[in-house]
């Protein structure tokens, strides 16, 4: 089970991957709070309808039960609001929290939530021998040429990592 960000959400649906977690994870949830962001406020954008589409189909759209101010935590953690429901979400429901949000993990990091890269969710479809190496490499390069955010340097250790898997 696993709680998605946005950071994750829009890349892979730009590239036409959103269905590569669905190879690791049996469920798949966002909070309301991050739908609305990804696709009432992205409308649109590339790849808002493959993730409309996966909302309706196999991502849950969950509601978080916790009544804490969200607000209140948002500023002095200095993330969005949106940010804040899917690390209350992950710890409410034990869930791995999936970003690329440095920011996002450092707070879900410090909530006692486990937390994983993007990076961490590709390599892992290696190490499980789900995608090949030369697909992985593949889907790499296409989410950094979609615009997501990697430096030079995590860039070269990620294929270094996938080629010596």
């Amino acid at each position: 089970m696993v709680v998605v960000d946005s950071s994750v959400l829009i890349p892979l649906s730009r590239i036409g991957r959103l269905n590569l977690l669905r190879k690791i994870f049996k469920e798949i949830k966002v909070t309301e709070e991050i739908y609305k962001e990804v696709v009432k406020e992205s409308e649109g954008r590339s790849g808002t309808s493959e993730i409309e589409k996966a909302c309706k189909d196999w991502i849950e759209v969950c509601k978080i039960k916790s009544r804490v101010d969200i607000q209140k935590i948002a500023k002095s953690e200095g993330i969005e609001k949106a940010d804040v429901s899917i690390v209350l979400l992950a710890k409410e429901t034990k869930d791995i929290l999936l970003s690329n949000d440095k920011s996002l993990i450092v707070v879900g990091k410090s909530k006692g939530v486990i937390c994983w890269w993007l990076t961490t969710f590709i390599l892992n479809l290696v190490k499980k021998r789900l995608v090949t190496k030369k697909d992985t490499k593949q889907v790499s390069f296409e989410l950094v040429e979609a615009g997501m955010r990697l430096r030079v340097e995590v860039y070269a250790a990620l294929l270094k990592e996938i080629d010596r898997l």
